[in-house]
């Protein structure tokens, strides 16, 4: 039997498994609309597990509309499975479209040798860094504007663009019912990482700074924020700041030591627990995220 719990009248939250052993659950919303059916949000990962909660939280009801609010799999990972049997389009901003697409095709492990990655450590990150060519999670049906209303009969469902953790991130804005779906825009406690849609000619930090100053700007002390992982939570302008000051603070360690390669930056900057004991994929996001840092401050 799936959690699931009503967070406002007509929207649903359901407590999709994840697999891995990192974050127990995903949150996949339900929408009722004044038709009598259902807009899914973010259907969850591509298990067995996760279809079967989204399918008894369901209890059959008519899906009208699958939206995604970005490619990961743990939010994207269901969505065929779950247009397959209710005949529901995907949605998805056009921008993830093309994210999708790209990685269809395989994306090469990025250059170690110009982040001055020692020969001794690159074979962990090249296991964890090249994505093979293979289909995508999901193609869309549609794609999404920003600024979009879509097409939820009796509510006022806007999509705002949102990039940084992906190009093409989605929140939605419940206007009729003051919510705002996140995905892993902003969530209450865990700083999403950045530029995890594939490599792009954008500014994922810029970028990601701009969306929050927009998400912040909703906030007006009422505001009910709805993540794709942990809890609902209020506070979403101090949240915001909060993510925000986060990645100025990066910046401004990365500008202390603007000499040396990504390698030697990446070794002085602070990191939950340590930087000694970054490796395999954590270590590969750290790299990334100090080379995200320095294209910021055009070092």
């Amino acid at each position: 039997m799936a959690a699931i719990d009503t967070v406002a009248p007509g929207v649903h939250r359901v407590h999709v498994p994840m697999p891995g052993g990192g974050l127990p659950f995903s949150n996949a919303y339900l929408l009722d609309d004044a038709d009598g059916a259902v807009h899914v949000v973010d259907p969850g990962s591509p298990t067995d597990d996760a279809r079967d909660a989204l399918r008894s939280a369901l209890r059959g009801a008519r899906v009208a509309s699958i939206v995604v609010t970005h490619l990961h799999a743990d939010h994207a990972g269901a969505a065929a499975a779950l247009r397959a049997e209710t005949d529901a389009p995907v949605l998805l901003h056009e921008r993830e479209a093309a994210a999708l697409r790209m990685l269809a095709d395989g994306i090469p492990a990025p250059d170690l040798d110009a982040w001055g990655v020692p020969a001794e450590r690159r074979p962990e990150l090249l296991a964890v860094a090249v994505v093979p060519a293979g289909p995508a999670p999901v193609t869309p049906d549609r794609t999404v504007a920003d600024g979009e209303l879509l097409a939820v009969p009796g509510r006022r469902v806007r999509a705002l663009w949102t990039p940084g953790h992906t190009p093409g991130h989605l929140c939605l804005h419940v206007e009729d019912a003051g919510l705002l779906l996140t995905g892993d825009h902003v969530l209450p406690t865990v700083n999403s990482g950045l530029g995890l849609g594939g490599p792009t000619a954008d500014d994922p930090i810029a970028d990601y700074l701009a969306a929050l100053d927009r998400v912040a700007a909703l906030d007006d002390g009422t505001l009910l924020a709805l993540p794709g992982h942990e809890d609902p939570f209020t506070g979403v302008g101090e949240r915001c700041f909060a993510l925000a000051e986060h990645h100025r603070r990066r910046t401004r360690e990365v500008a202390a030591h603007p000499g040396g390669t990504v390698w030697e930056t990446a070794a002085t900057l602070t990191w939950t627990g340590g930087w000694d004991a970054l490796s395999g994929f954590t270590l590969l996001s750290a790299l990334r995220q100090t080379a995200q840092h320095r294209a910021y401050l055009a070092i």
